[in-house]
């Protein structure tokens, strides 16, 4: 196969596999490069040509699809690239590269040659039995698998963008009107929280807890453990979600206004009268340094501030980080505080 088709089916192939979308383009492009890496066996390959030296020996020591495009050549890859994600924390994105590498050896299954995919083992692994119906190099049924691997690679990153496959054939059953409707009943009175069965997007480790839901959007809820901000069907893919009720709540809510001054100052105030309260922000203010702001957002939380020309716009965003961001900042503008009291049980 070409090197464009074999890296539309491997990444197509990743996406739907793995649930990666375009903030995953590290792990999309590890699965293209695991795609291209079976014909490092011949010098006409385009990684081939990147490889030369090494490409070049093993097209004089190893018979084309023999080697590389083996499970032995798979296994090998996973042996070096696992540890390195699991050291990294990143396993799951380190595992694409071998997964990449995989799907382009069986997709050569379906050639006119084969693949020699039990390597060192002289059998050639070829799929369907006439061949006439196997697929030539460059022809026209090649191109044909071209457009429908680009097709179902589209179609994956736009769902995965927007919160999965999974979220979006089961998600709506579990964040049901009802669940939803429990929540909006009870936000003005009580704490609200919801206890979750799931797994983080990024990692696909256990995610189960209790979370105190901060506001709903769309049928999901924006969610805090009293450390950062999740949102369900994004950071936290949901397989179970029950509200329940907790004590009444008597949130205090400020709004902070600031003409040109040090904006940390009123925000510190703050922390400092209620040191043990939940407390988050949301607004907008003018800020007159807006590239001192580091943007980065840790790992599994949802991004509670945004940042667009010389203004800083909050959303559900915990003191801290606002302090955070805010740091060495002159601001006009206003901030609604909201001191969640008495402090939730998270």
């Amino acid at each position: 196969m070409l090197s464009i088709t074999h890296a539309a089916i491997a990444v197509s192939a990743a996406s739907l596999t793995f649930g990666l979308g375009t903030d995953n383009s590290l792990a999309l492009g590890l699965a293209l490069l695991g795609s291209q890496l079976p014909d490092l066996d011949t010098t006409t390959s385009t990684i081939g040509q990147i490889c030369f030296p090494l490409s070049n020996w093993l097209e004089d020591n190893f018979p084309h699809r023999s080697i590389t495009h083996s499970l032995l050549a798979t296994v090998t890859i996973a042996a070096i690239a696992l540890p390195i994600g699991y050291y990294y924390n990143h396993l799951i994105t380190a595992a694409v590269l071998p997964f990449g590498h995989l799907v382009a050896c069986f997709s050569d299954t379906f050639t006119k040659k084969g693949v020699q995919i039990f390597y060192p083992v002289q059998f050639w692994a070829v799929a369907g039995s006439n061949p006439r119906r196997r697929l030539k190099t460059g022809g026209a049924g090649e191109y044909w698998v071209l457009a429908i691997a680009i097709t179902i690679l589209i179609f994956s990153i736009w769902i995965n963008n927007n919160g999965g496959i999974f979220q979006n054939l089961g998600q709506n059953l579990s964040l049901s009107d009802a669940v939803v409707k429990v929540y909006n009943e009870n936000a003005e009175t009580n704490h609200v929280y919801a206890e979750i069965q799931g797994f983080w997007e990024s990692d696909r480790s256990s995610a189960d807890g209790k979370y105190l839901i901060l506001s709903t959007k769309g049928k999901e809820f924006i969610v805090t453990d009293g450390e950062a901000v999740y949102k369900t069907g994004a950071q936290i893919i949901t397989s179970k979600v029950k509200t329940v009720i907790g004590g009444p709540s008597e949130n205090i809510i400020k709004t902070l206004s600031f003409d040109d001054e040090q904006a940390t100052d009123k925000l510190n105030e703050i922390k400092e009268e209620y040191p043990a309260n939940l407390i988050v922000v949301s607004g907008e203010l003018a800020i007159d340094l807006p590239d001192k702001i580091d943007e980065f957002t840790k790992p599994n939380t949802m991004k509670t501030f945004d940042i667009s020309s010389n203004k800083v716009t909050f959303n559900n965003c915990l003191l801290n980080e606002v302090i955070a961001v805010l740091d060495g900042q002159y601001a006009i503008g206003s901030i609604e505080v909201t001191v969640i009291n008495p402090v939730p049980e998270v």
